[in-house]
């Protein structure tokens, strides 16, 4: 099994070679829209930034003072991770591969190229004149960067986030697609039974930190979620103050105990603020 994931840039060429490499391995394409559609079971339009094209605007300080971010994740990370549970998965969109950043057998790509070559390809793709196209690169490089740090608090143009970076000058999405596929039949990019579960259990922590959100008694809890889907258990870790603290508690695992495939739930609480 593979899951591959192909940053989204200003190009076409993302779709292109995830349609090559899809060819060549026989994964399922999802994209960024897929999962918005399946976490909408979820209640990610709840969250006001499922239906957005994160183009359009950037985050306002109401984005960064609620917890929509928290609630829009969770529910994004839990609908990715059913894809990835019914087998080998290409996605392309933006940044996902932070959302599964612990399973060991992701490859994540980034079509990159130098700016000339961006301005003259989406000339030639969209009709545009230069200015207008050079200003659209500086707007979408401008709303990435505000939207990558507002969700996961990195630089996307980072290298060290991906396995392989491609410069679409010199590299050709055909040759592309080729070292992508043959980087996937590795054995560090293929899935084990340890790897698998590992999906496993953050699909269950996911689906639990959803749950939380969703209730009234418990949205905006800063909490940590272990779990283990074998023996049905989850451990949730947080912060809270002496006073109310044993209600909090109740209404986790009231929330949690609803969760299907849950069975035992362990809350372990920090005392903190002014009534410690």
């Amino acid at each position: 099994m593979n899951i591959i994931t192909i940053s989204r840039g200003s190009l076409s060429a993302t779709e292109i070679l995830a349609r090559k490499v899809s060819e060549k391995l026989n994964c399922s394409i999802v994209t960024r829209e897929d999962v918005i559609k399946a976490a909408e079971k979820y209640g990610i339009k709840e969250t006001g930034l499922g239906d957005l094209s994160f183009i359009e605007k950037s985050p306002t300080i109401w984005d960064k003072m609620s917890d929509r971010k928290k609630h829009y994740l969770s529910c994004f990370q839990t609908a990715l991770l059913d894809f990835a549970l019914e087998g080998s998965i290409i996605y392309h969109g933006h940044l996902a591969q932070f959302l599964l950043g612990d399973v060991p057998f992701v490859l994540r790509i980034l079509l990159s190229a130098p700016k000339e070559f961006r301005i003259k390809t989406l000339m030639k793709e969209g009709g545009k004149t230069r200015e207008h196209v050079i200003s659209y690169i500086k707007l979408i490089d401008e709303r990435r960067q505000e939207w990558s740090h507002y969700l996961y608090g990195v630089d996307w143009k980072n290298p060290s986030y991906y396995d392989i970076v491609f410069n679409l000058e010199r590299i050709n999405i055909d040759l592309a697609a080729e070292l992508v596929s043959n980087t996937a039949a590795q054995k560090e990019f293929q899935s084990s039974p340890e790897s698998l579960k590992i999906i496993e259990n953050l699909h269950l922590a996911a689906k639990a930190r959803v749950y939380l959100q969703q209730s009234p008694r418990t949205k905006g809890s800063e909490v940590e979620i272990e779990a283990d889907v074998d023996s049905g258990s989850l451990i949730v870790k947080g912060n809270t103050p002496r006073v109310g603290s044993r209600m909090w508690e109740s209404d986790i695992k009231n929330v949690l105990s609803k969760v299907e495939g849950v069975k035992n739930i362990k809350v372990i609480k920090s005392i903190v603020g002014y009534y410690e």
